[in-house]
């Protein structure tokens, strides 16, 4: 009952990373905004793909209530979670982190000016000299 909005883009861009590993990551980041959105009227995940030059830039928006101010310096560290008991271990975003790290690029996470989160997966595009 979720409405993913996916990029109305012909670019063919390619990053320099593992397929299966890289698929966990995206897979992570949208289970999570689907999370987010459980408890809201209108389930909407959204996905842009933007060429930056160099790099790729790959954004995982959802329309959920936003992370906490006290959570976002805690995003990223392994077993940390907001997450009720038996619903998770708090590995997922730092398992996501490290990856994309391994990969040459970053992650990270805000809130949306316009309410709900937004995770931003930059990696170095493949072909391109500076990576």
């Amino acid at each position: 009952d979720a409405e993913i909005v996916l990029p109305e883009s012909d670019e063919d861009l390619q990053v320099l990373a593992d397929p299966q590993r890289l698929e966990q990551v995206v897979v992570n980041l949208l289970l999570n905004a689907l999370d987010a959105t459980a408890s809201t009227p209108t389930r909407r995940v959204e996905i842009r793909i933007e060429d930056l030059g160099a790099q790729c830039r790959l954004t995982v928006r959802d329309h959920g209530t936003g992370i906490p101010e006290a959570v976002i310096p805690h995003l990223f560290e392994p077993f940390f979670t907001t997450k009720s008991s038996g619903q998770g271990l708090g590995l997922g975003l730092a398992i996501s982190a490290g990856i994309i790290r391994d990969f040459g690029g970053n992650l990270s996470g805000a809130n949306h000016p316009d309410g709900g989160a937004e995770f931003v997966l930059r990696l170095p595009l493949a072909g391109n000299d500076a990576a």
